[in-house]
């Protein structure tokens, strides 16, 4: 007994130092961001056209370090998701967002003239790729963003994404992987099988919804989302077109909050 009783003090230091050096980091000054715009279209000949548009962040701070490099974070998530790096990849490493964001129209007209220019056939084709970034979270240590992307080159339809990220402020590091945020992916796994159908059967199908005739791959387990960040609620989770559904779908977005998730995340890291 007297073992026991010293095991669990022992177990109640040792969270109480987890819960101290958690609230010990300091926290950085306070941000705001805003959003910028830019617009870019330009045409081959008329209704063949390239057009551009983008929603973008820009962080201000008392801070000056701080704003830059949270900046330089967002602004990058957002370039991935706009496919910068490849669209733009004459220019060098390191130019600057608003730089390669300028590059892409240009480009997109080249890829469209080439393509189609010479094809008289074609009356009406534009390439374009719109983004919108939102943050959902501005709390004193994490900053969350959504960028959702749309992207139409040709052929049937085009292709909308929506990507989440948190950033730990401090460092301008991204959360990357799910289990930073819930570490028992066991006990995670039935509360996202739950939230992924409800969200499915929302979409009013019209069939019976089950994991069989939702899944590209009916044989395989649902895996964790890769897409997800902290939001005031909980824990927003999405899973775009073609990842584990057809795109006929469309995404899957659905959070679980912190009230379904109990013990498993610990909500006062995040917000507090």
């Amino acid at each position: 007994m007297k073992n026991r009783l010293i095991a669990l003090f022992a177990t109640g230091l040792g969270l109480s130092a987890l819960w101290l050096a958690c609230q010990s980091e300091p926290v950085p000054a306070a941000v705001e961001v805003r959003m910028e715009t830019f617009a870019y279209k330009r045409c081959v000949r008329d209704s063949l056209c390239a057009e551009v548009n983008a929603v973008y962040p820009v962080v201000s701070s008392s801070d000056a370090t701080l704003a830059q490099r949270l900046t330089d974070t967002l602004q990058t998530i957002v370039g991935e998701t706009m496919d910068l790096g490849d669209s733009a990849s004459d220019i060098a490493p390191g130019t600057p967002f608003r730089q390669r964001l300028e590059a892409l129209g240009p480009k997109l007209l080249a890829n469209l003239d080439a393509d189609f220019g010479q094809d008289t056939a074609i009356t009406e084709m534009f390439y374009s790729v719109d983004t919108k970034s939102e943050v959902l979270l501005n709390a004193p240590r994490y900053l969350s963003i959504d960028v959702s992307t749309y992207q139409f080159m040709g052929g049937a339809h085009g292709l909308g994404t929506i990507t989440l990220y948190t950033v730990h402020k401090a460092s301008g590091r991204r959360i990357e992987y799910l289990t930073e945020v819930i570490a028992d992916t066991t006990a995670l796994r039935p509360l996202v099988e739950q939230a992924f159908l409800e969200a499915n059967r929302a979409k009013d199908l019209g069939e019976e919804v089950t994991m069989e005739n939702l899944l590209l791959e009916p044989d395989m387990p649902l895996p964790l989302p890769l897409n997800f960040c902290i939001v005031p609620e909980g824990v927003r989770m999405v899973y775009n077109p073609y990842e584990v559904t057809a795109y006929a779908l469309g995404p899957t977005d659905f959070i679980l909050t912190w009230e379904k998730l109990g013990k498993l995340a610990n909500r006062d890291k995040w917000l507090k």
